[in-house]
């Protein structure tokens, strides 16, 4: 019996025997973004929460649960259509969240990619094992990460990933190449690297090398050892130094800071809005109580209960700051006025709702972020 292979390099494919088959998942936009992302994320179980803001960001919806499971029962209906009775339990439903199931017996090319990429790329290996490995990797890598999805920002630090070890894994197979003196396949595989993922300066090197052969310029291949050599460290120190600066993990609620911080965020924000040309919205939200008696107390436990619901409802690329005593400021991206209303007045009915204060008002105004360059 045929197996069933998903492919997601050089774009979401699945094929059983050769030919492609559910070829119409790519026809639906928000399903290939799910079964895309779930399949990238196949280790974990994927919460609601985070589904929704990858696929409906910007948008607010009053019940997100609804949306997800209509989606689901979609892609369940396109299997069925089509009988593909591998996929049939493909997405399994844990408590609030989505798996990818990881018991089906489907090759999926990036994994087989990466097997194969680190398994070459072990200078402690048998040479010849090591050869069978990186040439299976490079023959598997036909295409960088989804292509069509490069704008979405979860696809943009896995695509990198895979092309880096590629990159990495032509440059083992290179070593190899040039202990054996095989100047031919070195610019075959150069070629068709650079035809994939662009023309990186060591690639132009090494295909330079290859061509040059026995004529070989001495001044080049100096400068080509620097570069290697550079090329090296730096790859070392940018990894370090990345694990380094997200040494807290991953932030799960929208960013709180104080006012001077929440400045340099507004004009960084507004910098990229006069490249990009997007909206973005300034709100302004005080909290007072309704009894004319002070209790300085009662007050901060309200300011600390309604910052806990703005950092949760709010999104991950939300800003929020304590303005004054009895005020917050947000920057949050929405499309228009209207969705920036909607999300405020989603705060305001939740934080009552789940913090039981009742003797306060809870009042907010909303500007856009300027982005224009006339002042």
């Amino acid at each position: 019996m045929e197996k069933l292979k998903i492919c997601l390099l050089d774009g979401l494919k699945i094929t059983k025997g050769g030919e492609e088959i559910l070829d119409s998942i790519n026809h639906t936009r928000k399903t290939k973004l799910l079964i895309s992302y779930l399949l990238l994320n196949k280790n974990r179980a994927v919460p609601h929460g985070e589904l929704f803001e990858l696929l409906w960001s910007g948008e607010d919806y009053s019940n997100p649960g609804t949306a997800l499971r209509t989606l689901l029962y979609r892609y369940r209906s396109l299997v069925d259509s089509v009988g593909v009775s591998e996929l049939s339990d493909s997405i399994i439903s844990r408590r609030g969240a989505y798996q990818w199931n990881q018991k089906l017996d489907i090759d999926i090319d990036i994994y087989d990619f990466e097997d194969y990429a680190n398994l070459g790329i072990n200078s402690m290996a048998d040479k010849e094992a090591r050869t069978g490995y990186l040439k299976k990797a490079i023959d598997i890598y036909r295409g960088n990460l989804l292509p069509d999805s490069q704008k979405e920002h979860w696809v943009v630090p896995k695509g990198v990933y895979y092309r880096d070890m590629y990159e990495r894994t032509v440059l083992s197979y290179i070593g190899i190449l040039k202990e054996n003196k095989d100047d031919e396949e070195i610019i075959k595989v150069c070629e068709r690297a650079m035809s994939i993922i662009g023309n990186t300066q060591i690639l132009q090197n090494e295909l330079r090398l290859a061509r040059l052969g026995e004529t070989e310029d001495k001044g080049f291949s100096n400068e080509h050892a620097v570069v290697a050599r550079a090329y090296e460290d730096m790859e070392k120190k940018i990894d370090s130094l990345q694990i380094d600066m997200e040494k807290d993990g991953m932030e799960s609620t929208a960013f709180i800071c104080d006012f001077e911080m929440f400045k340099e965020v507004y004009r960084l924000q507004r910098r990229l809005l006069l490249r990009t040309g997007e909206t973005m919205f300034l709100s302004m939200v005080t909290l007072r109580p309704l009894s004319q008696m002070k209790d300085p107390l009662r007050d901060e436990r309200a300011m600390q209960a309604l910052q806990d619901c703005l950092s949760h409802e709010l999104r991950l690329g939300d800003s929020i700051c304590r303005y004054t005593e009895d005020q917050f400021l947000i920057i949050y991206p929405v499309d228009a006025y209207e969705d920036a209303r909607r999300v405020m007045e989603r705060v305001k009915g939740r934080f009552f709702v789940n913090s039981g204060i009742e003797d306060y008002t809870l009042v907010f105004k909303i500007r856009p972020l300027n982005n224009s360059k006339d002042q």
